[in-house]
């Protein structure tokens, strides 16, 4: 069995490309079962930064596999599930020699069913410590697992890592000409920004060779399916909408629901979208999580149990909507800013008290570091010398708490002083006027806005500003 190791993690010759650089691999890293912001790009960055990766968003069994060898399946949300053309396509690619690593979080998950059906049934009760196989040659396993292979899985799968009691954790075994590993989701690091490379000393080199009984043509493209090659497209009037056959169910909704927002919050913001901007919106297969790339904008269907609730959802494509909204220059308090007129745009849409409510508890978690939001500013740094800076959540809580306190106060005075303000810098805030959106630049059209002077208030709560270095003037 430890031959078997050896063999997939040895030295192989690499493929030379045109580029002048070699790899080994060509993987693709699914997304579509479950977006994540992690494997949006982080895990391969952790695990195969060398090699060539990309990144599937849509119906798997439509990804063409041809040009690859290492499929990297992370997760698949428990709304959906790999369908019986996505098992027959990676089984056919296993026997065409391509490597598939598999992930499994527990005994119940997506992962795990098809992993039953890829002859591997994992069920819980592993025992820690865990202990790596001889040949991998590392000290320790880090990361958590519950979960094992039954007994007896150690004459047809090769150990990668057993428990205390000697039961496969992680194991691989031959499929065709290829190589399936199975290990538990803990092993592979998860967090967004990529600093946990845990388990890299052994599991980025079996990843490496999982493929190799498979050929890869490095001098030809290797391109991933992006969320704007959907499977489906649909072309609106004002809209293109693109998902995956696996989320047709919500398209009706999450098109009706982001149609139905966008009057409300333009008379929030004052101002008409930029050309083209948030003109298409993605779905993502996730209940958390999305993004705004200024034409583009992703959508998780199922934020704040949408379909079935729409209030979190309101405020979810108002956020990332405004994103698009503020440019070309993002606001200091990014951020906070697009949250708050999500609230706003939920209680035009009928949901004012919850709405309300977030407001309060956003303001009450500053006000436990800063009662009279005069002692730090947006970045927790002390406006006295004697009071240390605030750190970790801290500074988070008083980021969006005292934004949001800031907003009600110049709203109490002024009920559509919002969009005064964005009338205001989609005229004055261009990028022929300044260079860049300061602090400064945005008390003074905040200022004009209100029609008086804010910046002794904005000094007076721990603001570093000043009317003098703003770019604009009135």
């Amino acid at each position: 069995m430890k031959k078997g190791i050896c063999c997939l993690i040895a030295a192989a010759g690499c493929a030379c490309a045109q580029d002048g650089k070699t790899y080994d691999v060509h993987s693709v890293v699914d997304l579509s079962h479950s977006f994540t912001f992690y494997a949006d790009g982080r895990f391969a960055r952790q695990y195969l930064g060398q090699h060539r990766s990309v990144m599937n968003w849509n119906a798997l069994y439509n990804f063409d596999l041809s040009n690859a060898n290492l499929l990297v399946l992370l997760d698949c949300d428990s709304r959906l599930c790999y369908t019986d053309r996505d098992v027959a396509h990676i089984t056919r690619f296993l026997e065409e020699g391509g490597g598939v690593a598999l992930f499994v979080s527990s005994p119940t998950c997506r992962q795990a069913e098809l992993a039953r059906k890829l002859g591997a049934a994992y069920e819980g009760g592993a025992v820690a410590p865990m202990r790596a196989a001889d040949a991998l040659k590392v000290e320790k396993v880090e990361g958590g697992a519950s979960i094992r292979l039954p007994a007896g899985a150690e004459k047809t799968w090769t150990p990668l890592v057993t428990d205390a009691g000697g039961a496969v954790v992680a194991g691989m075994r031959k499929v065709g000409k290829g190589w399936l590993m199975v290990a538990p989701r803990g092993f592979s690091g998860s967090n967004p920004d990529a600093s946990d490379p845990i388990n890299a000393a052994w599991l980025a080199p079996v990843l490496e060779r999982l493929g190799q009984g498979k050929a890869i043509d490095t001098s030809k493209p290797f391109n991933g399916r992006n969320l704007t090659d959907a499977d489906n497209v649909e072309e609106h009037r004002d809209i293109s909408l693109y998902y995956s056959d696996y989320l047709k169910p919500y398209a009706e909704a999450m098109l009706d629901i982001t149609r139905r927002t966008k009057p409300f919050i333009e008379k929030r913001m004052g101002v008409p979208l930029s050309e083209g901007m948030a003109s298409k919106v993605g779905l993502l297969a996730t209940g958390g999580g999305g993004f705004s790339g200024g034409a583009l904008i992703g959508l998780a269907v199922w934020w704040g149990g949408f379909p079935e609730k729409e209030d979190s959802m309101i405020e979810f494509v108002t956020h990332e909507s405004v994103h698009s909204w503020v440019l070309p220059f993002p606001e200091v308090w990014n951020e906070p800013i697009a949250t708050y007129v999500g609230n706003l745009v939920m209680m035009d849409m009928g949901h004012e008290a919850e709405a309300l409510r977030r407001i309060a508890d956003t303001i009450k978690r500053a006000r436990r570091h800063d009662p009279d939001m005069k002692l730090y500013d947006l970045g927790g740094k002390s406006v006295h010398a004697d009071i240390k800076p605030l750190e970790g959540g801290a500074v988070n809580d008083i980021h969006w708490g005292k934004t949001f306190w800031i907003f009600e106060e110049l709203r109490k005075e002024k009920p559509d002083f919002m969009a005064a303000y964005f009338q205001l810098k989609r005229k004055h805030a261009t990028p022929d006027t300044i260079k860049k959106y300061t602090m400064d630049n945005t008390v003074a059209l905040l200022g004009k806005a209100m029609g008086r002077d804010l910046f002794p208030w904005f000094r007076e709560l721990g603001f570093d500003v000043d009317p003098g270095r703003a770019d604009i003037r009135f």
